[in-house]
């Protein structure tokens, strides 16, 4: 494990980074079939230029430094409405100004979520074999415990409606990487809904969450309910609002798939998984995306024309170094039918991600659609520009997976008491 992947690891964790990879219900359950999320993204428009209110394109950054508000102001793309409401505030606070956009969130029962299985040799394993000691460990670390869990909800307005544009993801994370940061971990629990029409999307961590959550020791299941908007005072001490900008790892769009999260899967539906997968080729990788309340957060990606890779969905190259660290190479595994067979397209990306679109001819800069504005390419005047939004060239130096240490277990039971 590299220093540059630990120490940004450490400090999400410390942050409580709400780094869910991904998650709905009414509980109209994963134990049954549930509604798929239609799609209507074809009809989006590649993206564009920045636009001033003239009409003209957006004009250069002015030589020297200048505060943010002032950079803000001179930034003329487009940007949905959008009330920043800052990490202090308080998780109710947010969850009313995120209600017009995206209803009340679920309450959430990680009893009642659909356990990720980990597997050791291709047998179900209950317990922590240790770090990329699974065959489909978490690609935060190597993660290889067992006993998280994700839910879908469909989303509901206050009056108990159906919101059908909305979709909820919980995570319930029995966390398993103690080890590679030398203290206990606590388990988390996490909330992203996400409006599929206009992209509205938002973030929930859970503080201290041991009041009401524990691990079933028979099955190592993080178990537990967590309190609702239904009990104010409760939901403000179990969720905080995040510090940090949940788009350095949620980049591409708002849930993140991977071989350990899409093991969770829909009763009825084995091919889907409870995690909704975003995009497809129909979209072009033009789907919908910004954070409400998060008007200053670093939405970029990076863009080609023509890129394969980019037929369904954008690509966030800081997720690609976070899962080449971990030893999960895109050209073993994408396109998921023909792996490998899209190298070339991919060095593309890596060749741009690593010498800045700014030095790559072809290559640019974009932020997702965001309410009513199109996808936009953006130059030197984005203002909302983060570090985390860089290339780290070692991180993308990707390595075989280590053998397990144990070859032959198959089982792994937790530990008693």
């Amino acid at each position: 494990m590299k220093v540059g992947k630990t120490g940004a690891l450490v400090a999400a964790v410390a942050v409580n980074l709400a780094i869910g990879l991904g998650l709905e219900a009414d509980i109209v359950a994963a134990q049954a079939p549930q509604e798929p999320l239609p799609s209507d993204n074809a009809s989006r428009p590649s993206p564009s230029r920045p636009i001033t209110p003239s009409g003209s394109a957006a004009s250069a950054k002015p030589d020297g430094v200048m505060g943010q508000e002032e950079e803000s102001a001179a930034w003329q793309g487009c940007q949905p409405e959008n009330s920043s409401i800052g990490g202090n505030s308080s998780a109710l606070a947010y969850a009313r100004l995120i209600e017009k956009e995206l209803g009340v969130p679920p309450t959430v029962d990680c009893g009642a979520n659909v356990e990720l299985p980990i597997y050791v040799n291709g047998a179900k394993t209950i317990g922590d074999p240790g770090l990329h000691q699974c065959d489909n460990p978490s690609l935060q670390v190597g993660d290889c415990m067992s006993g998280s869990s994700v839910q879908r909800y469909v989303g509901k307005d206050v009056d108990g409606s159906t919101r059908h544009e909305v979709v909820w993801v919980s995570f319930c994370r029995h966390d398993g990487r103690d080890d590679e940061f030398g203290y206990d971990i606590p388990d988390s629990v996490q909330m992203i809904g996400y409006n599929r029409v206009t992209g509205a999307t938002a973030f929930f961590e859970s503080a201290d969450n041991r009041e009401w959550t524990h691990v079933d020791p028979a099955t190592n299941k993080l178990m537990g309910q967590m309190p609702g908007i239904d009990d104010p005072e409760a939901f403000d001490r179990a969720y905080v609002r995040s510090d940090t900008q949940c788009v350095a790892c949620h980049q591409a769009d708002p849930f993140i798939h991977n071989p350990f999260i899409d093991g969770a899967t829909r009763a009825g539906a084995p091919n889907q998984t409870v995690v909704p997968r975003i995009g497809g080729r129909r979209s072009r990788s033009n789907t919908p995306y910004y954070v409400i309340g998060g008007a200053d957060w670093d939405m970029r990606t990076i863009h080609i024309e023509d890129n394969e890779c980019l037929g369904c969905h954008r690509i966030g190259m800081k997720t690609v170094e976070e899962f080449m660290g971990d030893h999960w190479h895109p050209n073993q595994h994408m396109p998921p039918n023909d792996p490998g067979s899209l190298a070339g397209h991919f060095e593309q990306l890596l060749a741009c991600w690593t010498n800045g679109p700014e030095n790559t001819p072809g290559c640019d800069w974009i932020i997702p659609p965001a309410g009513d504005c199109p996808s936009q390419v953006v130059g030197d005047d984005y203002p909302y520009q983060k570090s985390f939004n860089r290339a780290s060239p070692e991180e993308l130096e990707w390595t075989e997976r280590p053998p397990f240490a144990n070859p032959h277990l198959t089982a792994h039971q937790p530990p008693s008491g």
